[in-house]
């Protein structure tokens, strides 16, 4: 991956700082994450949550961390389904809740998983849910985006579990424990933290991420492109990876590209499919 500097007068830098102020809203909330793991039926295993959580994460969350308020010390208890947990420096939480996701929310926005064609009608059918929850309180974003990530894998293990809504879409179980399997091989689970979008627009093909703003990062996209969907699926991702790989920000007026010769124009602006200010690369 190579980067540069685009020349530009100075009459542009100043045009462009004063046009594209930073959007405070996007950046500050960096290192917490929220999930809804879509059940068909109201239940919660608390025990195989947490025995998950050791055996496949290696991760061991004490009795005496369950949520206060409970009026059982039973795990069976109905009224026993919230957990908190402080893991290093981040706060996990996982609540059973017994309904459907407001607003039809989940529902609507699994048409947004074109990799899954029965996302809707799947979504449909989910009559409780499980709030999925990390809090960052000292700890890097991608340490609260890998727990997270691991956190919605047991929690996707359960029963009654038919589908996970975050990122802007609702992600197929299978998808998004064998994605998570990029964690065990020490690399960065981005297929589950960010959304790629990809829709035609007026002059060519289109594509954007969901969910950088929880790294601190401003979205990215790519508008109008003469490459095909996967093509952009596939540079989208790429740069994702390197950029929460590398620890690198990328900035308006930039060049980014795969080979020495590919010099890619970077610029911010308002977003056309997110909100806020996005990073538009011409691709």
């Amino acid at each position: 991956m190579t980067r540069g500097k685009e020349q530009q007068s100075e009459e542009e830098d100043g045009r462009q700082e004063e046009t594209a102020p930073e959007n405070q809203d996007q950046t500050g909330h960096s290192g917490s994450f929220l999930g809804f793991v879509l059940l068909d039926e109201c239940s919660l295993q608390a025990d195989q949550l947490k025995a998950e959580l050791l055996q496949e994460w290696g991760i061991q969350v004490e009795e005496d961390e369950e949520a206060e308020g409970e009026s059982s010390d039973d795990d069976t208890s109905p009224d026993h389904d919230s957990y908190v947990w402080n893991i290093g420096n981040m706060i996990a939480a996982v609540s059973l809740m017994p309904a459907p996701v407001p607003d039809d929310e989940a529902v609507q926005n699994a048409a947004n998983n074109y990799m899954w064609p029965e996302a809707v009608e799947t979504a449909g059918k989910h009559t409780a849910h499980l709030l999925v929850a990390v809090m960052n309180q000292g700890e890097s974003p991608i340490d609260a985006g890998n727990l997270f990530v691991k956190l919605c894998c047991v929690c996707l293990k359960q029963e009654h579990a038919i589908g996970l809504y975050t990122s802007g879409t609702v992600f197929q179980p299978q998808f998004y424990l064998e994605a998570a399997q990029m964690l065990k091989d020490g690399g960065l689970p981005v297929l589950n933290l960010i959304y790629f979008g990809l829709y035609q627009g007026e002059h060519g093909m289109c594509g954007y991420t969901y969910g950088m703003t929880a790294f601190g990062r401003e979205e990215i996209e790519v508008l109008d492109s003469e490459a095909d969907f996967q093509q952009i699926r596939e540079f989208l991702f790429n740069v994702v990876y390197y950029c929460l790989d590398s620890g690198v920000e990328l900035h308006d007026g930039e060049t980014i590209g795969f080979t020495e010769d590919q010099k890619l124009r970077i610029s911010r602006s308002e977003g056309a499919a997110v909100e806020g200010y996005s990073l538009k690369i011409n691709l």
